[in-house]
Parts: structure tokens; C-alpha cells; sequence
């Protein structure tokens, strides 16, 4: 049996060495007694052999990160203080993860928590980096005034410096651990000379696509600095805002395996819900300066519908984590209608654990950031409205989206030139309509309604009646059903039939309003792409998403509504003194207008909405039109006036010849 040469007692400071050992010096091997020697490590020494604990990102930062600038300058990092970010930089520290993508808002975070992820690298699991910037200007600042501090200001990592003066200089800072290297997108060699396992390009879609003529793309460059490095765990984050389309940070979010949304927990009922920006309730205040200086916007909490103010929507955001986004199962519940913004996916860590993606991404919009106000966010939309450059501002900035320019195709001007002398409710005289269809388009928190009296004929005139929107569903049926429209020669003329739309979240509700009003309520849906013909009926005998019988059954009218919409702007587009032109009541609103040029036409022919503006009367319209076609009021004939009464008969003169006689008995 072989005696080690070093034993260790019960105390773990105390070695016990043989004396037969060749290495053992010989003073020592020739000792006539136990000999004691006592030493100290040193702190280098201590530092280098402690084994230290792998902590994620969010939970090292608040030990051993000093924030160096803003609000919390001289504070530790605070994890609350921008919540979502907390999980993406956790995601980036895993094992298995090679690339993340985060699609983000600015003022979102996203810079300072990639330079803290960079802190927790050195400090735990260093790799050398390189960090890459538009340009070098912002590579220099970035560097001078907010990399080197985080090192200097905080004593764990102040520990990590040499010590050495030209180790931090304007491009480059060198650690003990690692290097750490500054690249901007239009000099090939301050990227293409360096092999790193740390990658993070800053504002991507900033950068120069092509740094050289004679080069392969920037993506393709960096992304070669971490070939070395891929069998040691190398990681490459791509962060920006997203610009005008084409947007690279956007089609790097769609290359990655998953793509992460931010779901919030509400303060009041406890719902998880995904934010939305169209829960954000503008109430009724359309000005934007006044919405952003009053703070008028609330979010409508999903669940149970409670108004959140900016503050519980920090509370909210606090406890929120990060969901898989599963648009195919979202699609499936909203046409079923249970889909009241819950998670449709496996929250990050499980995912992670699971499937252990390489490549993972993230989308970060302005509303699930403490430091944008919702009001700041309904102020944006409210000015996009009117002005392109400002409706690119929130699709970029606001919802950390690609922005697709259209040509507009009908402008608020033309639209409100249709408008003639009737008030609304007002039905034209003269016995020229046929009758009334309302068109009605299904929201959240309401619906919005749009009542068209349409002429006689194959291709009739028609007159707008009365449109709007209304917040509950007896309010509708007052506005449609219980509701007689007249002329000015006092003749009344009820709604014939309206068609609703029913693939939102609410389509059981609209069912049962088909029910209550039979022949004179329908459910539409939409279908996908052109379709052969103008719409199909299938009957509905099962509430969405259950067994549960619907008594009777409901038509369901699936529509070509690219047909309709065709139809709807060509109507739009006749004069309105010409043959079959469409007119609207006096002081209808410009705001409405707005809603009738909000889509176009896209290059397949079909009709797209770009951006997040208002379309709720477009909708309403032409399903207006479909009402039209079904009810077959085309062939409907004008009442037949009674002929007007033959005129008396002269008395004819006295026959000379007869002296006034009657012969023959005439």
C-alpha cells in the first residue's frame, strides 16, 4: 500500500509531509523532530485560489455594481430599476445561449446593463470582449466616461485592474482577468484584428451595413471575432433600436430561435398579462401636449379592468418575467376568444431549461420601461396621426418596430369634402334609399359603429346616417335597434342589419347578440388573402373554445374583406356630386376621416394597416358594404307611387243637328 506523501490532519490548515520523499529538502528530511512552519497566503494569492459563486447577472450586480451616472449615481445597482432587463442579461450569462437579440425602445436600459453584464463576466467567467459603437466618438465616450468608472468606482471591481496606467486608455481597458476592446462599425480594423469570447454590438441598425467596399457585411465581420472562442462558451449580443425598413436588429430578432415578451402581473387582481399598446386608455383626451402634460393615459388592466396610473404600472413591471412568444396559440385563443393577454408560452428560465436555445430573443417597447411614461407613449401616437415623421418616431422609438413607408392613397381633405348639409341622424328625403345597414367593428372596451343609408340600384349613392363609438353592447343595441332614423318628410326607416365583427376577444358576445336579433345581426370574419368568391356562411353551434351549445346556431359570414375594402375605396373616391358617390353628415370629424386613409395597398394587392394608427371606421364601413351585398339590396325596388287621378271630362257642346237631342241612347 502506497502512503501518500502528504496527509491532512482534521484541521484543514495543517499539511503533514513524509520524510522518505526525494523532493522534501535535506534539512528537513533529516529532522530529529516535528518541525512546524507556519505562512500566509497573500491577497493575490487568496484572490486567485477562492472559489467564488457563480451568480447571475441581476443577482451579482446589486453586491458589487456602483452605478457611476443618473439618478442613481453612487448607488449599488438596483434590480427593480429596470426589471425586464434583469432577465435578458440572466439569459445572456447561460450556458447554452451563443446569441442574444434585444429589439428595444430607447431609455430601456439596455446600454448600462450590457456594460454590467460585462462587470459580472470579469468578475466570474472572463472571456476577452469587444464592445462595437456606430462610431468612434461614442466608442471613446462610452469607454472614458462609463466603462472605466464602473471598474474604478466599485472596490470588487477595482480589485480587477492592474494597476497600470496605459492599461486603461481611450479604446481599450486591460483587467487582470480579461481585455476588453472598443470597435466602431466604419474602421475594418478595429474590428476585424482581435479574437474575443465577449461580444456585444451597441445599436446595430446605426452602424454602417458595409464598413468597406471591398469587405463582407459588418454583421459577417463581427460575428467572425468569436470563432476561437465558440467551444468556451463564447456569447454575441446584437442591441438596438430599430430604424425605417429595412431593420437588421428586426430580421435578427426573427433569425432567433425564440423570441421573449415582457409580461406584468396586475397590482390589483394579480392577472399576468403581456402589455399592450392597445390597452393604453387615452381617456378621451386627443391633444398630445395636453396628454403629456397632464398624464391622462391609463392602462386597462386585462383581467379585471382596473386603470392603472404610471406608478402601478411600476408596480406591474416589478414582478413581470419574460414569456415565449407563441403567436400561432395567441391567434388561436383570440378567435376563440380567451385570450385575455395571459402567457401563451413557457416563462425564460423554464425555456431555457427545456429546449437550452442557442439563440434567443428579446422585444423591449417604451410602455414596459419605468422611465417612459404611458402618457408620453399616447402622446406619441396622437401626434404620429398627422405627421409622417412623427408616425416613424413611435413605430421606431415607441414600439421597437420596423417602420414601412406607404404611399398614402386618400387624405382627410377628400374624405371630409363629401360631407353635405344633413346633421347626423338625418336620413335624405325624397323617397331615394333603400334602407339602413350598420357596420360595427368589436374592441375591448366598446365598439364602434357606422350607419349607411344606401339608394336603390345596382351601384347606388349613399348617405352616412350616424357613426361613432359606444362602450357597451346595450348601448349599441339602443344606437341600431332601438333607434328610428327619419327623413325630413317624417318617414322612418329602422336598421335593416348589421354586421359584426366577431374574431376579437370578445366573440361570444357577439354570438349572442346574433341570437337576441335574428336576420338582423351577423357575425363576419374575416379571411385570409383574395379569395374566390365574395364570402362564405358555416353554421357556429358551439361557444368558442367549449362544448357548450349555442341554442339554434349562428351564421358565420367569413368575407373576402380585400373584396370589400376594393369596393369601399373606389366609392370613396367618386365626387361627390357624381353618380353613386358616398356622402357624409355635416361636421363629420376630421379625426374620423383619419380612420378612412389609415391603410393602403401593399405590392400583393392586399390591404395592410402600416404602423398602429386608428382604422376602426375603415373596418366599420365596408363591413357596411358586406351588409349590402348579403341583404341583396340591390335588387330592392322603390315603392310604387299611387298614378295620379284622370281629370274630369269637359262636357262636350250640343249637336246642332240633334238641337241638343240624345240619339241612340248615348
Amino acid at each position: 500500500m502506497t502512503v501518500p506523501a502528504l496527509t491532512l490532519t482534521a484541521s484543514a490548515h495543517a499539511v503533514r509531509i513524509r520524510t522518505d520523499v526525494d523532493w522534501l529538502p535535506q534539512r528537513y528530511a533529516q529532522r530529529t523532530s516535528r518541525i512546524k512552519i507556519s505562512f500566509r497566503t497573500g491577497q493575490g494569492e487568496r484572490r486567485l485560489y477562492r472559489r467564488k459563486k457563480r451568480l447571475p447577472p441581476s443577482q451579482w450586480a446589486p453586491k458589487y455594481r456602483r452605478i457611476t451616472y443618473g439618478p442613481l449615481k453612487g448607488a449599488y445597482y438596483d434590480p427593480a430599476f429596470m426589471p425586464h432587463m434583469n432577465g435578458i442579461m440572466d439569459t445572456a450569462a447561460e450556458p447554452c445561449v451563443r446569441e442574444v437579440t434585444n429589439c428595444k425602445a430607447p431609455q430601456t436600459g439596455s446600454s448600462a446593463n450590457w456594460e454590467t453584464f460585462l462587470a459580472n463576466r470579469a468578475d466570474i467567467a472572463p472571456l476577452d470582449a469587444l464592445i462595437v459603437y456606430p462610431d468612434r466618438d461614442t466608442a471613446s465616450k462610452r469607454c472614458k466616461d462609463y466603462l472605466q468608472p464602473m471598474f474604478t468606482s466599485s472596490p470588487r471591481l477595482r480589485a480587477l485592474l492592474t494597476g497600470v496606467a496605459d492599461d486603461q486608455a481611450a479604446l481599450r481597458v486591460k483587467l487582470q482577468t480579461m481585455l476588453i476592446y472598443m470597435g466602431w462599425s466604419g474602421s475594418v480594423t478595429s474590428i476585424g484584428n482581435v479574437s474575443v469570447g465577449i461580444l456585444i454590438v451597441d445599436e446595430l441598425d446605426k452602424c454602417q451595413e458595409y464598413p468597406s467596399k471591398k469587405e463582407a457585411s459588418f454583421e459577417s465581420l463581427v460575428a467572425e471575432r468569436v470563432t476561437a472562442y465558440a467551444k468556451y462558451g463564447s456569447i454575441i449580443v446584437w442591441n438596438s433600436t430599430p430604424t425605417a425598413s429595412p431593420s437588421r436588429i428586426v430580421a435578427k430578432l426573427h433569425q432567433m430561435q425564440v423570441i421573449f415578451d415582457y409580461h406584468v402581473t396586475c397590482p390589483d387582481c394579480g392577472h399576468i398579462q403581456r402589455m399592450e399598446f392597445a390597452r393604453i386608455d387615452f381617456n378621451g383626451c386627443r391633444d398630445p401636449q395636453e396628454m403629456e402634460e397632464h398624464r391622462h393615459a391609463r392602462y386597462i388592466c386585462a383581467g379585471c379592468g382596473s386603470a392603472w396610473t404610471d406608478h402601478q404600472r411600476d408596480q406591474a413591471v416589478r414582478t413581470g418575467k419574460w414569456y415565449a412568444r407563441d403567436e400561432a396559440e395567441r391567434e388561436r385563443l383570440i378567435k376563440a376568444g380567451q385570450w385575455t393577454g395571459q402567457p401563451v408560452g413557457l416563462e425564460r428560465s423554464e425555456y431555457l431549461r427545456r429546449h437550452r436555445p442557442e439563440k434567443v430573443g428579446f422585444h423591449s417597447p417604451a410602455w414596459i420601461s419605468p422611465l417612459n411614461s404611458l402618457s408620453k407613449c399616447a402622446a406619441a401616437f396622437l401626434a404620429c396621426l398627422k405627421d409622417e415623421a412623427a408616425r416613424i418616431y413611435f413605430v421606431t422609438q415607441i414600439e421597437a418596430d420596423e417602420y414601412t413607408h406607404h404611399q398614402k392613397q386618400r387624405k382627410e381633405d377628400t374624405i371630409l369634402a363629401l360631407c353635405d348639409d344633413r346633421p347626423q341622424e338625418l336620413v335624405p328625403s325624397g323617397n331615394q334609399v333603400a334602407g339602413l345597414i350598420c357596420g360595427s367593428d368589436t374592441q375591448d372596451n366598446g365598439h364602434w359603429f357606422w350607419i349607411m343609408a344606401f339608394g336603390f340600384g345596382l351601384r347606388p349613392p349613399a348617405w352616412l346616417v350616424r357613426a361613432g363609438f359606444v362602450d357597451t353592447d346595450a348601448a349599441l343595441e339602443r344606437v341600431v335597434y332601438d333607434t328610428i332614423y327619419q327623413d325630413g318628410d317624417g318617414n322612418r326607416y329602422p336598421v335593416q342589419l348589421m354586421v359584426k365583427d366577431a374574431m376579437g376577444h370578445r366573440t361570444a358576445e357577439v354570438y349572442e347578440m346574433a341570437l337576441r336579433h335574428p336576420g338582423r345581426a351577423i357575425p363576419y370574419k374575416g379571411a385570409t388573402g383574395r379569395r374566390p368568391s365574395p364570402y362564405t356562411i358555416t353554421t357556429v353551434d358551439r361557444y368558442p373554445g367549449t362544448n357548450k351549445k349555442l341554442p339554434g346556431g349562428v351564421s358565420l359570414y367569413t368575407c373576402d374583406s380585400h373584396y370589400y375594402k376594393d369596393q369601399l375605396a373606389a366609392k370613396l373616391a367618386i365626387q361627390p356630386d357624381d353618380p353613386g358617390a358616398w356622402r357624409l353628415y355635416h361636421d363629420f370629424p376630421a379625426e374620423y376621416a383619419s380612420h378612412l386613409c389609415a391603410e393602403v395597398v401593399d405590392a400583393k394587392r392586399l390591404w395592410v394597416l402600416p404602423g398602429k394608427a386608428a382604422n376602426h371606421l375603415w373596418d366599420c364601413a365596408f363591413m357596411a358594404i358586406i351588409g349590402w351585398d348579403i341583404s341583396q339590396m340591390r335588387y330592392w325596388q322603390p315603392p310604387e307611387e299611387a298614378p295620379p287621378p284622370p281629370p274630369p271630362k269637359k262636357p262636350s257642346a250640343p249637336n246642332p243637328y240633334t238641337r241638343g237631342r240624345v240619339l241612340y241612347g248615348r
